[in-house]
């Protein structure tokens, strides 16, 4: 399946192929990125990494920041 990926706030996108059922979590490893540090947000709900995603999905990607 393919989704598209939206990078915030570098405002990147890219296309992903992933197996059936896969998951956010699996979405964020094939991006080689920490999972800790990236929400996922679909339809501008935010949505948890176990949620399998489906072909054509669009997937925000929105990198946290945070200090001190």
């Amino acid at each position: 399946m393919r989704i598209e990926v939206e990078f915030f706030p570098q405002k990147r996108e890219v296309s992903v192929e992933l197996g059936d059922e896969s998951t956010g979590f699996d979405l964020v490893k094939a991006l080689n990125l920490a999972p800790d540090v990236h929400i996922l947000v679909k339809d501008g709900v935010p949505i948890p990494m176990d949620e399998t995603l489906h072909d054509g999905n669009r997937i925000r990607v929105i990198a946290v920041v945070s200090g001190g």
